[in-house]
């Protein structure tokens, strides 16, 4: 058992670095010109400090490599954080809720990622507030306008077809939804684990072909880790 847990620790950190090669080398094929973030906790950077959640990270340890709580999932820099800095961009991805993220700096990239977030709209209803997958898209639509206004309809074009988009979500969906017994008791009885991943999946790729629709063209798409090495609070 021992065994098999370490073989899926360390299949999970080969997976993460390999994603991460795989933007580094996107960098050094062509310049990025903005990095646009949608997902859940794991690349949340702060909308919820914004919303009425329980699902929250605007305390200490959380931020203590910042020196303070930012409303990340961790000590320090995400990996989209970092994905940024390896791309050459100047800033951090600033989340969508901050009134500070307007004017220039949402050519750069906007982050939507919100914790508890999932590719279903009643996921994570535990927490009371959080930014589903649908609504993170509706936000980029939003953001998406402001570009055209600011630069016009060529050039958001080219700058969308150019930026880097990911999206790494899906977990809630398990967690705090189907595996969740206080909301989805009825629900495991009526629907099997097939039925539910099937469902997920259809409704993930009317949302992908929703994105594309709106103009992003480089989309990567990071894959639910092991939810059983999950810590449990």
């Amino acid at each position: 058992m021992e065994n098999l847990s370490n073989r899926t620790v360390f299949n999970t950190i080969l997976l993460q670095l390999s994603t991460i090669l795989v933007f580094l080398e996107m960098s050094l094929a062509e310049n990025i010109p903005a990095n646009f973030v949608f997902g859940d906790s794991l690349v949340d950077v702060g909308n919820n400090n914004y919303i009425a959640s329980l699902s929250k990270a605007n305390y200490v340890p959380n931020g203590i490599d910042f020196g303070n709580p930012t409303g990340r999932y961790t000590n320090g820099r995400t990996i989209v954080d970092i994905i940024g800095q390896e791309l050459g961009l100047k800033d951090f991805t600033p989340p969508y809720l901050a009134p500070t993220t307007a004017g220039d700096k949402v050519l750069h990239g906007v982050n939507y990622a919100s914790g508890g977030g999932g590719i279903l709209n009643y996921t994570g209803k535990i927490f009371g507030g959080r930014i589903n997958l649908d609504a993170q898209m509706d936000n980029f639509a939003n953001t998406r306008q402001d570009i055209i206004t600011r630069i016009g309809g060529p050039s958001a074009t080219k700058l969308l077809e150019n930026a880097l988009f990911s999206v790494t979500i899906g977990s809630n969906d398990f967690i705090n939804n189907y595996l969740t017994p206080v909301l989805s008791k009825l629900e495991q009885k009526l629907v099997t684990p097939e039925s539910f991943v099937g469902a997920l999946i259809s409704r993930f790729r009317i949302q992908l072909t929703r994105l594309y629709n709106l103009g992003a063209r480089k989309l990567i798409v990071a894959n639910v880790g092991p939810i059983g090495c999950v810590q449990n609070f």
